[in-house]
């Protein structure tokens, strides 16, 4: 009679009768009954993006098929697109123009929307792009001097207006005045073209002292505007044809043309263009007579050819260092600290218990670190919004969410509670369960036994995810920028801040002491997760004597 081979005793995980009670099965016999798992999943992935990797035929095989051969690559085949950056505020009117401009005969065009600050950095460090569709004349002149676009082909292609506008179902308002009994007033970035046209109306109608701290930025225009038509913030400033654009918002006012620069759209192709007869083709298509067409009919103003090079006021004051940084650690301090029970909750439920259930509640806890950062904060917004349900009653209780550091921290928590359990989970799992079977068996009641010996035990594992979770928060960025907003001496963290001085010209030098400050603080905290995991590893082979 045969003999199994020499394998080690595994324990049972249930509450057993006596400490020795274990069972012994043959790990090495089982250990060949699993399916490679990876090598299959390998296999499988790899069959999904053959088509995609095979880009383009064979001549040989489209011979054989009684086709012509034909390159799908674009490597092989230069693109005869056109790539246009514009500002977001011409999302309607542009696509419209490069429709008409195709069916005369012109070549497609592909079009990158956002702020005209954030435009011009890529189209400064890509050279891919075709045309720049900028909202004011100073960053087109940036990168003239750049020579980035073509020197003296700058052309005002559009006007617009400046608007208040107020939700749809809001009481009506009829000055500039009446804006400083609003808490809140949504405003583009300070270096967007929108954001700049709208702090000088403010301060040209003598209000912008009264509502310079209710101010919140979005990230362009059409982001201000969203958050009135939600009825996050009561009132806005924004530009006419988005105010059309958007149903759930109403125009209250429009400002005095005298109050602020001209608000004038400039085009002009970039000189890395790849087809720049296409391009400037294009661009006199879109000032001729039949793109003034389609520029007056989506309710911009035309542009004459005499439009004044007038530019907004001066770059708005670069966001306070000590302050994105105090924010920041403040933040993550207190995701960290209220994400402790929870975390430590879940971490332990996870690794102890098995139920119905459980692989759900996982996938639930893991969500938001394979989750867009920017889905998340959308999905906390529709939440703890003003609006909804919840959202009212906190904010009935004192504890409003949306544009606060409260809504910074919950979005930092958020993020950050997938690192924390995992961390947790893994230091729980690396407890010997034979542990906790004697304190049982010696009379102990599962609840002290949890306090006096599974969480000691864990406790370096649990720092260690308490230092994860903390460098995650300080870096947080997308969910925050949606659900907290971006207004200074508030919500603007480190992140934010550069984000910021990323839309000026002249914030660069000081982009740099965030990135320094942002980048040791990160790397300390990683520093600390190492040594605590070590010491974790180190302490539980003490305990088994290795």
């Amino acid at each position: 009679m045969g003999t199994l081979p020499r394998c080690r005793a595994v324990g049972y995980r249930g509450r057993p009768v006596s400490a020795l009670a274990r069972i012994s099965r043959p790990r090495c016999c089982t250990r060949a009954l699993h399916v490679p798992r990876v090598r299959v999943t390998g296999w499988i992935v790899a069959f999904c993006l053959l088509p995609f990797l095979r880009a383009e035929p064979v001549a040989g095989e489209a011979a054989l098929a009684g086709l012509e051969p034909t390159v799908w690559s674009a490597r092989a085949a230069p693109d005869s697109s056109l790539l246009v950056l514009a500002a977001s505020s011409l999302a309607d009117v542009l696509p419209r123009l490069a429709e008409a401009w195709r069916r005369a005969g012109g070549a497609e065009v592909r079009f990158s929307f956002d702020a005209t600050s954030r435009l011009a950095v890529q189209a400064l460090q890509s050279s891919s792009a075709d045309a720049f569709f900028a909202a004011d004349l100073e960053w087109m002149d940036w990168l003239e001097e750049r020579a980035t676009v073509r020197e003296g082909k700058a052309m005002a292609i559009a006007g617009n207006e400046l608007v208040v506008v107020i939700p749809a179902d809001a009481s009506p308002l009829a000055s500039p005045a009446d804006l400083a009994r609003f808490p809140r007033i949504a405003l583009a970035g300070e270096n967007v073209p929108a954001g700049r046209y709208a702090r000088a109306a403010l301060e040209a109608t003598g209000v912008w002292a009264e509502v310079a701290d209710k101010v919140v930025r979005g990230g362009s225009v059409r982001g201000a505007l969203e958050w009135v038509a939600r009825e996050e913030v009561p009132v806005g400033i924004v530009y006419r044809t988005d105010a059309a654009a958007e149903p759930g918002v109403r125009v209250a006012f429009a400002f005095e043309a005298s109050s602020h620069p001209p608000i004038l759209y400039w085009a002009a192709p970039l000189s890395a263009s790849d087809t720049p007869e296409s391009t400037d083709s294009f661009l006199r298509f879109v000032v001729g007579e039949e793109g003034q067409a389609i520029v007056r009919a989506s309710g911009f103003a035309q542009a004459g050819p005499s439009a004044a090079r007038a530019t907004p006021t001066g770059l708005i004051q670069a966001p306070a260092v000590p302050s994105a940084i105090r924010l920041s650690l403040m933040v993550a301090l207190l995701a960290t600290l209220a994400g402790l029970v929870p975390a430590v909750g879940l971490g332990w439920l996870l690794a102890r218990r098995e139920f119905p259930g459980k692989a759900l509640l996982s996938t639930l806890v893991m969500a938001p670190l394979v989750m867009p950062p920017v889905v998340t904060g959308f999905l906390l917004l529709s939440v703890l919004g003003g609006g909804t349900p919840l959202g009212s009653r906190l904010a009935s209780l004192g504890l409003p969410v949306p544009f606060t550091i409260l809504g910074a921290a919950i979005a930092a928590f958020v993020v950050g509670l997938p690192l924390y359990v995992i961390s947790i989970r893994g230091a729980f799992e690396a407890v010997d369960p034979m542990f906790e079977e004697l304190s049982w068996t010696l009379g102990t009641p599962p609840r002290r036994t949890f306090f006096r010996v599974s969480l000691p035990l864990a406790l370096p594992g649990i720092a260690a995810g308490a230092v994860l979770a903390f460098a995650r928060s300080l870096g947080e960025f997308g969910a925050t920028v949606v659900l907290a907003g971006n207004v200074e001496g508030s919500t603007r963290t480190i992140a934010l801040a550069v984000y910021t001085l990323l839309e000026s010209p002249s914030g660069r030098s000081t982009i740099w002491v965030l990135v320094g400050a942002s980048v040791a603080i990160s790397l300390l905290a990683l520093l600390g997760f190492e040594a605590l995991s070590r010491r974790q590893k180190l302490r539980l082979e003490d305990r088994h004597g290795y």
